[in-house]
């Protein structure tokens, strides 16, 4: 019997057990080992540099247009006259960004499959995270007494709510996609 015969009886489950476990492996190995090589900090930081400049700038841009007079400093954006919410690491979207591009890498199907909605995924996330980030710079403004519950529940469960929503969309087309193509 030759190995892809032997491969295609491995359980969807299974599979994706695996290729979730090398990719959690390969997260670990780059955060723990290779940030202390230089050039891969270097980039690395460069990336997170300039992740954090275009959501601050856009959502200093989508305040504009919802009337406010908003401002960025550092890693800061607020409306004038109010202290603002600081854009710190844990804030980018990196992790759920993670989560989601893990997902579609790590689920058995080919790589047409996958560029499309990784692509048009990690969009509305940076989109919905520059509306979150816009979001907690007017709490803070109007009425800061609900910035926490803000920032800690309701807008990290509206980004999930839409996680899961993109990755059922995508199985269901997936499954759609595979039972039109003939079989072998």
């Amino acid at each position: 019997m030759n190995i892809s015969k032997q491969l295609s009886k491995i359980p969807i489950w299974a599979k994706l057990f695996i290729n979730i476990s090398i990719l959690y492996a390969l997260w670990v190995l780059f955060f723990k080992f290779l940030r202390n090589f230089w050039l891969i900090d270097y980039v690395y930081e460069e990336g997170i540099y300039y992740l954090t400049l275009i959501q601050l700038k856009a959502s200093q841009f989508f305040l504009g247009i919802l009337g406010f007079s908003a401002h960025t400093l550092g890693k800061i954006v607020w409306i004038e006259g109010h202290h603002g919410v600081l854009l710190d690491r844990g804030c980018l979207g990196r992790n759920t960004l993670g989560l989601f591009i893990g997902f579609i890498l790590a689920y058995p199907s080919g790589w047409r499959y996958k560029w499309g909605i990784i692509i048009i995924g990690t969009l509305i996330i940076l989109g919905l995270n520059i509306l979150r980030i816009s979001g907690l710079a007017i709490t803070e403004y109007c009425c800061p007494q609900y910035l926490n519950i803000n920032h800690h529940l309701i807008f990290k469960y509206i980004v999930y709510f839409a996680i899961l929503l993109m990755w059922a969309l995508w199985l269901k087309r997936l499954r759609q996609d595979t039972e039109k193509t003939p079989k072998d």
